[in-house]
């Protein structure tokens, strides 16, 4: 298999996670196109790691380093995807050196799945966004009720439902998280010029209902929103929770 074009594979990380990433990244060098997002990674540290990615990024969508890797996943990973899959995992998790195995055995058994991952959320998605501005741009208001949610730790997209799907994703969290004067950064001007929206900043948020796990206004959550978009897009049977046997650890320290 040609996995460099099979997966693209997105890691990012800081300073403190460099010990993680020199750990991790030859697990998952030979197996897909990586791209590394450098967060407050020094030009040492990043020559360190260099034989083992192939493509840097350095967003630069928020000065707190949390939501900078947040908007990174929300914004960038639909548009810089190029093989059949990408997977998406955080540099604080462990992996083995056969977990690949997980990720090919699941493509072959649910060749229709778009979204899958080896851990659920505690919680479901409950949201529901009715307003003049999302039925103008997405056609209906959205309402998403006991919707599965795959834990962002580790998981993997199909790339042809979330590029055909984007403006979709996008739009939803332009509209939960752009349109809060309070919260808008100069980064989010930047973004809305963009993608071309012509519509001006509004002085009130949308109708917003929902959500118990994170203020999606606040912190973008973005494997929330991208669980949200699936279900949205009416695609819910084709979000999987698979078991890794023990390849992929989300929760190292026992954490959850």
């Amino acid at each position: 298999m040609d996995y460099k074009s099979q997966y693209d594979i997105f890691i990012c990380g800081g300073s403190y996670h460099i010990e993680g990433l020199k750990e991790m990244l030859p697990k998952l060098y030979p197996f897909g196109r990586v791209h590394l997002g450098s967060i407050t990674l020094t030009e040492r540290e990043l020559q360190e790691l260099r034989p083992y990615y192939d493509v840097l990024h350095t967003p630069r969508y928020h000065p707190d380093g949390y939501m900078n890797f947040n908007l990174f996943c929300i914004r960038d990973i639909n548009r810089l995807a190029r093989g059949s899959y990408f997977i998406k995992l955080d540099a604080d998790i462990q992996i083995r050196d056969d977990w690949i195995d997980y990720v090919d055995q699941a493509v072959e058994a649910h060749p229709d799945v778009v979204l899958f991952g080896p851990h659920q959320g505690r919680n479901t998605i409950e949201v529901t966004l009715s307003d003049p501005r999302v039925r103008r741009k997405l056609g209906r208001d959205i309402r998403v009720v006991g919707g599965k949610k795959v834990i962002g730790g580790f998981y993997v997209g199909n790339t042809a439902f979330f590029s055909q799907y984007d403006y979709v994703m996008q739009t939803i969290h332009e509209l939960l998280y752009c349109f809060d004067p309070d919260l808008r950064f100069q980064s989010d001007a930047y973004y809305r010029k963009e993608r071309k929206q012509e519509d001006p900043p509004e002085s009130t948020p949308v109708a917003f209902k929902g959500h118990s796990i994170y203020d999606l206004r606040k912190f973008g959550d973005e494997d929330t929103m991208r669980c949200l978009t699936v279900h949205a897009m009416q695609a819910s049977d084709r979000i999987l929770v698979l078991d890794s046997a023990g390849r992929i650890n989300i929760f190292p320290n026992g954490k959850r």
